[in-house]
């Protein structure tokens, strides 16, 4: 077998092609596909690929002659097992082991797996990693659940920049993977006040358990008034897992004073801020991006710890054929929090954990 699926998004449509499969090069190392999560960045760049593209030009990761018709081979968290390795590896972890890692490839540059043109990702049947960064799952861990290390990651690196301190307020807007995974890192690390901010029930009861110590409607509830009452003196560290850009301000202006905003959506749109409110009150503002390497192998020891209920983030799954019809549905109001794509077989979306 020489060719196989993989899904890419061309002009903000979602496609399955037939491609070659990939060689490994030096350092590197192919596998095959077992789960994949369908991410929010995935959708954005779906629905903002030529802002995303716009920027990817800015920072050099794409040529500026390249047009908006590029093919991105989508997906960056995942479980795969290894296949072939390339040159100059030192083949420890055999062939038939199931792995995840970052998905960067350094051999490259540092590219990002799944979210740079003419790179492979994990929608596929098979793609590319590092040697040097792979990490073999854990035999109790299921392939669906090492797909969600990624996503906690991200969260643990967020609570991880905030620095927060376990009897500050901490504000989580969003009850999706990250916020969750957020919520997971703060109850980890024993923070005693949690408020999970969601405008569907079912996300907020999901919240709960992963730790949120209350829950609010922000269309009903001023979410950083109800903080601010809770904190009365410690600090409102809001965790904006949203991706709503309109918000950042928002939160800006409505914050307490000496409040820390930690923006982990992905925002590639322009946006209004007014910086004088955050002068004013000397709010901390802080981005977060990825994670470290440890936070990535910290994230799925938790999840072999059973720290984290990864089953109540896994919402759906679906085979290779049925990711177009997937994402539609995602791109639409739903009650869905994290779908795994199975590469390897075909089915259209079904929910599962209820």
């Amino acid at each position: 077998m020489t060719t196989m699926k993989s899904i890419c998004m061309r002009e903000g449509e979602i496609i399955l092609n037939e491609i070659d499969i990939p060689k490994p090069k030096s350092g590197q190392v192919l596998v095959k596909s077992l789960a994949c999560g369908i991410c929010g960045s995935d959708l954005h760049i779906t629905r903002h690929g030529d802002e995303v593209f716009d920027i990817y030009k800015k920072l050099g990761v794409m040529s500026d002659v390249a047009g908006a018709s590029t093919d991105i081979m989508l997906g960056h968290e995942f479980a795969a097992e290894v296949v072939s390795f390339g040159a100059n590896t030192k083949g420890n972890i055999a062939i038939g082991t199931r792995v995840t890692c970052v998905p960067l490839l350094m051999s490259q540059g540092g590219v990002g797996i799944g979210v740079t043109p003419d790179v492979h990702g994990a929608y596929s049947e098979y793609f590319i990693v590092d040697e040097a960064l792979l990490l073999p799952i854990p035999e109790t861990v299921s392939s669906a659940a090492a797909a969600l290390t990624e996503p906690l990651a991200v969260g643990l690196h967020a609570v991880n920049r905030s620095e927060i301190k376990t009897e500050d307020i901490a504000l989580v807007a969003g009850c999706g993977s990250i916020g969750l995974a957020a919520i997971a890192a703060l109850r980890i690390r024993g923070v005693k006040h949690i408020i999970a901010s969601d405008p569907q029930e079912n996300k907020r009861k999901v919240a709960q358990q992963f730790g949120a110590t209350h829950t609010v409607d922000p269309i009903q509830i001023d979410e950083v008034t109800f903080a601010a009452k809770l904190a009365g003196e410690n600090r409102v560290v809001i965790f904006e897992c949203v991706g709503v850009h309109q918000l950042i301000n928002s939160f800006i202006v409505r914050a307490p004073m000496r409040a820390t905003l930690v923006i982990t959506g992905i925002h590639t749109a322009d946006t209004q801020v007014n910086f004088g409110y955050a002068t004013v009150k000397e709010m901390d503002i802080k981005c977060s991006y990825y994670y470290k390497p440890e936070e990535f192998a910290e994230s799925l020891q938790n999840i072999a710890d059973d720290k984290v209920d990864w089953q109540k983030m896994c919402t759906g799954k679906v085979g290779i054929d049925g990711v177009t019809e997937a994402i539609g549905t995602l791109l639409k109001p739903n009650d869905h929090i994290k779908v795994i794509i199975e590469p390897w077989r075909n089915g259209s979306l079904m929910q599962v954990g209820k």
